[in-house]
């Protein structure tokens, strides 16, 4: 029997190797997991607060928001036409609640801006984004900030809107009378019990009522001047819709003299002022510094001059 030397043996054992080698090594690329199209650290995020334009980066040169989905129910959100958030190429899609944007970039970026949550419960959701041959996603939960405040008014009166008109409008009559022998002063504000200021905001901006803070709605606005002469100043409860405050507060008196052994009626009318005006609020959420914008209209109803009508 033939025997193979020891230099043939040792040249069959060194390519036996390097095969073992070469397979291994293939062995491994076909399993190893393909990398995420997202930042570990970005993949789950928790956050008390809005942002604008906040960059995620996107490990892939060709990539697309698949879907944006509540993360509790599965739901598919919608953007403002109705269909299912997506977004494919270069541009801007916004949510049908307004409170999500995206934009992917000519860049490659895909940037976020998210409205602050002013609800009691976080806000759950999931980003989808994939790619040729991945797909990855990002779970955010916003939660509501501790507090808001009022950083800048701007207000500015709507030409043309102002209006000054007499009325009779919140007055009534009254009959007064005297059945003592001595002349006396009779009280005769009631006529004017129902004269009220009204105030109504309305807005159309995302949270435009709900950033403020419950215990204290009243905010300072812009005062009437006439000639130069303050007529209102105040504040006033920033909540949608109208508002009213009397005009008779306690303590106020307005009487007639009145001689002995007479009656008088009196009736009431009032010059009124009404205008509107266009107001921008920034608001700031005090733990993070994000801020925003609420814009809308002011339209206010103030009694200005009170007239007491003899008859």
């Amino acid at each position: 029997m033939k025997k193979f030397s020891q230099p043939v043996s040792i040249f069959y054992f060194l390519a036996f190797s390097f095969c073992l080698l070469i397979f291994s090594s293939c062995s491994k690329e076909e399993v190893a997991p393909k990398e995420g199209l997202i930042t570990q650290d970005l993949k789950n995020i928790t956050l008390n607060t809005g942002f604008t334009d906040n960059v995620i980066p996107i490990k892939a040169d060709r990539w697309a928001v698949s879907y944006v989905k509540d993360a509790l129910t599965g739901e598919i959100l919608k953007d403002s036409m109705g269909n299912a958030l997506k977004l494919e190429g270069v541009g801007t899609v916004e949510m049908e609640a307004g409170w999500l944007t995206l934009e992917k970039t000519a860049s490659n970026e895909l940037k976020l801006t998210l409205q602050e949550n002013f609800s009691d419960q976080p806000r759950n959701f999931v980003i989808g984004i994939q790619s040729s041959d991945r797909q990855d996603e990002i779970t955010f939960s916003q939660s509501r900030g501790d507090e808001y405040e009022l950083i800048n008014k701007e207000i500015e009166e709507i030409e043309g809107s102002r209006k000054i008109y007499v009325s009779s409008e919140g007055c009534s009559s009254l009959t007064v009378r005297n059945d003592s022998d001595q002349e006396k002063n009779v009280e005769t504000l009631e006529i004017f019990k129902d004269v009220k200021y009204s105030s109504e905001f309305s807005s159309n901006s995302y949270g435009a009522f709900d950033w403020i803070n419950k215990n204290d709605a009243s905010i300072f606005m812009d005062e009437v001047l006439i000639d130069d002469v303050s007529h209102w100043q105040g504040k006033v409860l920033y909540v949608k819709g109208k508002t009213f405050e009397n005009y008779i507060k306690p303590g106020n008196s307005q009487t007639l003299a009145l001689k002995p052994h007479r009656s008088l009626s009196v009736r009431g009318e009032f010059t009124y002022l009404e205008r509107s005006c266009n107001y921008t609020f920034t608001i700031k959420n005090k733990n993070s510094g994000h801020r925003f914008n609420v814009k809308g209209v002011w339209k206010q109803k103030v009694p200005l001059i009170s007239h007491t009508i003899i008859e």
